[in-house]
């Protein structure tokens, strides 16, 4: 009855699909470096020792105890310091080399390396703000996939997508794969 035709340049090979999972888990890691490192120097910017501050694991994810004097608004200002940091780095990353790339040569490539990239910057700054706002609750959120703290930074993540889809429309999108061909079944 309704037919929906296919663009054959929103095609990734298996080479390129394996390039954004690889992309997608150093991109993670160097967020986590970076958004505890952020959060390190920001502590010795208001006058925590390095010595004082403690590295861990709250779970699975990576954490820094500040020491028990440290309190107030320096406090939370470190609190602030990782995601906002990560995510601001990130933003301009893309903005540098994502966007101006897939302006110069629209593919799908260069728009899904830019949709991901989109992706955890906005992952970064909900969870700067939850982590500066409702820092109780994105400790209690740390521990569950499906926390309210969880989906809020998930909605983040869609919303940077949909920017980024305003940023680098598809639709200039030119044709760069060939099309699979259907195999006879």
């Amino acid at each position: 009855m309704f037919r929906v035709k296919r663009s054959t340049g929103i095609r990734l090979s298996r080479r390129q699909s394996g390039f954004i999972m690889l992309y997608t888990l150093l991109l993670v890691v160097a967020l986590v470096v970076i958004h505890e490192a952020a959060h390190i120097l920001a502590a010795m910017v208001f006058g925590a020792r390095l010595g004082e501050l403690k590295l861990g694991f709250l779970g699975i994810n990576p954490s820094v105890t500040l020491p028990e004097w440290f309190t107030g608004t320096r406090q939370t200002v470190v609190h602030y310091a990782g995601g906002l940091t990560a995510g601001a780095v990130l933003l301009v990353f893309y903005l540098l080399y994502w966007m101006r790339k897939y302006l110069r040569g629209p593919n799908f490539f260069t728009w899904s390396l830019g949709a991901v990239t989109m992706m955890l910057s906005g992952m970064q700054f909900a969870t700067g703000y939850l982590e500066g706002r409702y820092h109780a609750a994105y400790i209690v959120g740390a521990m569950s996939f499906v926390s309210p703290t969880n989906i809020l930074t998930y909605g983040w993540a869609i919303s940077a997508v949909f920017f980024h889809s305003a940023l680098c429309p598809l639709r200039k999108m030119k044709a760069t794969t060939k099309p699979i061909p259907k195999t006879p079944e």
